[in-house]
């Protein structure tokens, strides 16, 4: 009888990964192509949105990807929350070299029930005067075509909000060891998959807030960034209230023109505070629909990791396990023949596979307990606005 149901739990968990793969081919052949797209007929006026918290070694790297943008009609919101350091500084040189281009927004009071970066996109929108609006995070790298192309998935109207790939890379010379930065492109090409295949099937549930784009219209018919139920991770919760409308498609996008590199992680502990929050963003969404689909996957690997040792008294055991490395497999195949990454993806592509088995059933243990998580220097809750606090500075 446990044969049968672990038996029966590993191919259910290797089909719903079948799934997810055909969803990212689908979703692959979704995508638009930038070349023809009219910005002034198509789209109306485009503005990017930019929240910075602390940001100076980083800022300027940014800006400067956004001056070498191959168009120049688009208007770009910095918003400084709270800064400490030189932010406001970069950010003015900049807005007087661009003249009427920039717009600054400058927050200084606490965010309240909302998270920071929920609250600094709001204040962004608010001031944005674009159709579509585009979003990025101060420690990003934008291909020139970055503008273009995630502005020219908008060419249906029926699109609403459109998510792209990432692929990071080191933040300085004193970087961390080159596997370290080669696990975290990994990672997140890995994670991209899960992304793209949801959205393929039509049923969207997570994204990169760092990647983002959305249809203004479908912002405003979601409730805005204001009106986002709280969550350590407002970027899956917009899609999800996008989702939730029915009035609009969800695309995810991996096209090289829109492709960004965020910096990595510089250790181990910056590393799982970022995973931290990801997962037990995912785990207490406040969506049902993207808090079950969550906790199935992440769960079941979590349990199948765990129990592995047990093996060795009771083989079926195993079969959960084996499982999971199989539908892992699957998408990071996929994910090296979708989105071309090098020579290196695949020869690390394995050892890489069984570290993040490790390591996300380790973080998922940990999220579990809801602890407080890091970001920026606070300490964020998970917990509900009624009862949630921002402890920090």
């Amino acid at each position: 009888m446990f044969l049968v149901f672990a038996l029966s739990l590993a191919v259910a968990m290797v089909l719903i990964h079948t799934a997810l793969v055909l969803g990212a081919v689908r979703s692959l052949m979704a995508e638009s192509s930038p070349d023809d797209f009219d910005f002034e007929r198509e789209s109306g006026r485009i503005s990017v949105v930019i929240p910075a918290r602390n940001e100076e070694p980083l800022l300027p790297r940014l800006l400067g990807s956004l001056e070498r943008q191959d168009t120049d009609r688009f208007e770009i919101v910095l918003v400084n929350d709270r800064s400490e350091d030189a932010t406001a500084q970069i950010m003015a040189e900049f807005a007087e070299r661009h003249g009427r281009r920039v717009r600054i927004v400058q927050l200084t009071d606490s965010p309240g029930a909302m998270n920071p970066k929920q609250r600094a996109l709001a204040a962004g929108v608010a001031v944005a005067t674009g159709d579509l609006l585009l979003m990025t995070d101060a420690d990003c790298l934008l291909p020139a075509a970055w503008v273009r192309t995630l502005g020219g998935q908008f060419r249906d109207p029926n699109v609403g909000l459109v998510v792209g790939a990432v692929m990071p890379r080191p933040r300085s010379s004193q970087r961390a060891p080159r596997w370290f930065d080669l696990y975290q492109s990994f990672d997140q090409l890995l994670r991209f998959q899960y992304c793209a295949g949801a959205a393929g099937l039509g049923i969207a549930a997570g994204g990169f807030g760092n990647n983002l784009a959305v249809r203004r219209a479908a912002l405003d018919n979601a409730g805005g960034f204001e009106g986002l139920r709280y969550t350590l991770t407002e970027d899956a919760q917009l899609i999800a209230q996008v989702r939730e409308t029915g009035c609009w498609q969800i695309r995810a996008v991996r096209r090289r023109g829109v492709r960004i590199a965020p910096a990595t992680e510089l250790n181990i502990r910056a590393l799982c505070a970022q995973s931290l929050r990801w997962n037990s963003g995912g785990l207490f969404s406040p969506d049902l629909r993207t808090r079950l689909a969550y906790r199935l996957i992440m769960v079941y690997l979590m349990l199948s990791v765990f129990v592995l040792p047990l093996g060795l008294l009771i083989r079926p055991v195993v079969l959960p396990a084996l499982a999971s490395f199989i539908s892992m497999l699957m998408l990071s195949i996929t994910a090296g023949l979708l989105n071309a990454p090098g020579a290196w993806y695949w020869i690390t592509l394995v050892p890489n596979l069984l570290l993040s088995m490790v390591f996300y059933s380790f973080v998922i243990m940990v999220s579990l307990f809801r602890p407080a998580v890091p970001w920026k220097g606070a300490r964020l809750s998970v917990k509900s606005p009624s009862n949630s606090r921002l402890r920090g500075p």
